[in-house]
């Protein structure tokens, strides 16, 4: 398995976002110590780990709304196109070409869906962008077309998600800063929200996905960083992550301990490393 070093970026160049030796605090409790991640261009990213690992501060810091959390960057930091980003305000991101569209979706309950995507245009002053977007938004969610007078907050929660991700896309990002956009949402309505993800790519955005569905985020992803207490464990392939026994194990529910020592039928076991037999291979700071 291709896995980089805790710490290492694992690739080099300006082209993307590059975040390294990211430490940040709330007060006196650090919620990142010395993360390094690169989300290449035109590529899907994520980020994995359980509750408190540090991925929605992780995309805060990189949208430039820790401030807002009461949070702060203490050192490290974050360019875009390889110009840094990291301290600039939450607009001048946005004016920059990364957007995020945060957990819960925090649309504006009581406007209408048509005021909502203006709202996410605010920033945009040509109006030739303005109508490419919108038509991208309507043509990747009709349904926004067909509510565009109803009150956001009267929408379901799959149609809110929809209306939170267009909002975002009307600032014709380059790189989405998606915090678990499948989040709350039944089956059918989450695989429409991870095949728009793709579309959305398709078209040219970049994504960085922090998605508590590990098995679609994997799927979605080229490449995936774990995040433990703050640090980053492990980062490969996405396709390498998904066959290693590990995270198997810890988040899609199969593999050795799993199911009393078997790998699930079918399912090639991860590959070994030169030195350590795969059965026995612990992922970094994962030993028990």
């Amino acid at each position: 398995m291709n896995v980089h070093a805790p710490g290492s970026p694992g690739a080099t160049g300006d082209s993307g976002l590059t975040v390294r030796d990211l430490v940040v605090g709330y007060g006196p409790v650090a919620a990142l110590r010395g993360v390094s991640l690169r989300v290449p261009r035109g590529a899907v990213v994520a980020v994995l780990g359980g509750n408190g690992a540090g991925k929605s501060t992780l995309l805060r810091a990189i949208s430039g709304t820790l401030r807002f959390h009461r949070g702060g960057i203490a050192s490290g930091d974050v360019t875009f196109d390889g110009e840094r980003i990291s301290g600039v305000e939450p607009s001048g991101v946005v004016a920059r070409g990364v957007v995020q569209v945060p957990e819960g979706r925090r649309i504006f309950a009581r406007m209408t869906v048509e005021e909502n995507l203006r709202a996410g245009a605010l920033g945009v002053r040509d109006r030739g962008a303005n109508a490419r977007a919108r038509e991208r938004v309507l043509g990747l969610f009709p349904i926004l077309a067909e509510r565009s007078r109803q009150r956001a907050g009267l929408m379901s929660g799959g149609e809110q998600q929809m209306l939170a991700i267009g909002r975002a896309l009307m600032a014709a990002p380059r790189l989405l800063l998606l915090d678990e956009p499948t989040l709350g949402l039944a089956p059918i309505m989450a695989a429409r929200i991870a095949e728009t993800i793709q579309e959305i790519n398709a078209q040219g955005t970049s994504v960085l996905l922090v998605e508590q569905n590990v098995a679609t985020a994997l799927a979605l992803a080229s490449h995936a960083y774990v995040l433990e207490v703050g640090e980053v464990a492990l980062s490969g392939a996405a396709r390498d992550l998904a066959g290693d026994d590990e995270v198997r194990r810890r988040y899609l529910g199969i593999g050795p301990d799993a199911d009393g020592g078997a790998s699930a039928p079918g399912t090639p076991d991860a590959p070994g490393t030169p030195d350590v037999p795969a059965e026995r291979r612990t992922l970094t700071r994962w030993s028990a």
